[in-house]
């Protein structure tokens, strides 16, 4: 094993494990394997990010809670700085020999930030990221990634790192009086706003590309909240419409706002 691939394992400590074979003890036989991989999943990715000063607690995640086990396959961990919340990530087991990390719809949730991959050896005594995807989609989530399409984990980082301003809910004051003549705001759309900014910012390098990607998933996250809540959509598929200009005015001075700090530097 080479010196920087040990670098990035996560032991697994003997206290885990006495409460793994507990966890596993409560449960069906068939159940019993893919929970606790779930649950060595979520503790890897905690211990990881907990090395860069992020905290979370992953005995509040799904995979952790026996009731929770019984009614869904989730593996979610909520990721806070400085008792900020930057929004939850879905950690999901990865065998080594896989080509690729199989999402459930389950996890499809506007609240996520990202899928990131775990592999975990046979004897469950190390894990380690192995990659990760940001928030997927909202209206046709792709839910099969290919391995050499995760991006490697130190982008994880960034992608964090830029979750750090977006948490700032002054922020949306502008986005959120426009949501608001369209549909329902709430701390939970704003949250799912937030995982596709995060998404259109890692994934894209050039301004408009950025605007443009944030825009159609929002349109797309837009759409859905008025429809649940019967609401009329002031917004049409002309491109050139008005209302669609502004919202893409607004991502590009919200995106202006984020890049300042930088400038300043």
């Amino acid at each position: 094993m080479n010196t920087q691939l040990f670098g990035q394992l996560i032991p697994i400590t003997a206290q885990i494990n006495e409460q793994l074979k507990t966890l596993a003890a409560s449960l069906e036989p068939s159940k019993a394997e893919s929970t606790v991989e779930r649950a060595i999943a979520v503790w890897v990715v905690h211990r990881y990010l907990k090395r860069f000063d992020y905290q979370s607690d992953f005995r509040a995640s799904s995979a952790w809670n026996l009731a929770l086990q019984v009614l869904t396959d989730l593996a979610d961990l909520e990721l806070f700085d400085d008792g900020c919340s930057l929004g939850i990530v879905e950690c999901i087991p990865l065998a080594a020999d896989a080509e690729s990390l199989e999402i459930t719809e389950q996890a499809v949730m506007g609240d996520r930030i990202a899928y990131i991959a775990v592999e975990i050896n046979a004897e469950k005594t190390w894990g380690r990221i192995v990659g990760f995807t940001p928030a997927l989609e909202t209206e046709y989530p792709e839910l099969s990634i290919d391995r050499e399409e995760l991006l490697e984990c130190d982008r994880l980082l960034d992608l964090l790192e830029l979750a750090e301003p977006l948490a700032d809910a002054s922020r949306f004051s502008e986005l959120e009086s426009y949501w608001s003549g369209q549909s329902e705001w709430s701390d939970e759309q704003r949250q799912a706003i937030i995982a596709q900014l995060e998404r259109a910012l890692l994934l894209e390098n050039q301004e408009a590309l950025q605007v443009e990607s944030a825009a159609q998933e929002l349109e797309a996250l837009i759409a859905q909240s008025a429809a649940d809540s019967n609401r009329e959509l002031t917004f049409r598929e002309d491109p050139e419409s008005e209302a669609r200009q502004e919202l893409r005015s607004i991502l590009r001075r919200l995106f202006e706002s984020l890049r300042e700090p930088e400038r300043d530097v």
